[in-house]
């Protein structure tokens, strides 16, 4: 049990913005934008803002998709 929440813990629940961008390989600009469209929820922890690692990724798989739809 101690081994399966150690193994948990190795993985961020939460990201900073600086982490969101180098994770999803987004600029600050952007990751600020998604979050003044809703699109990606972050929470304030005093003057640090967090997102949580599932709405990132979350909010990467609700962008549309590149190239033309067949």
């Amino acid at each position: 049990m101690l081994n399966e929440f150690l193994h948990e813990a190795a993985e961020p629940l939460a990201l900073s913005i600086e982490e969101a961008c180098e994770l999803s390989s987004l600029g600050r600009t952007t990751i600020y934008e998604l979050i003044g469209s809703k699109k990606l929820p972050a929470r304030k922890c005093g003057r640090r803002t967090i997102i949580l690692l599932d709405e990132l990724e979350e909010a990467l798989k609700s962008l549309p998709r590149a190239g033309r739809a067949s």
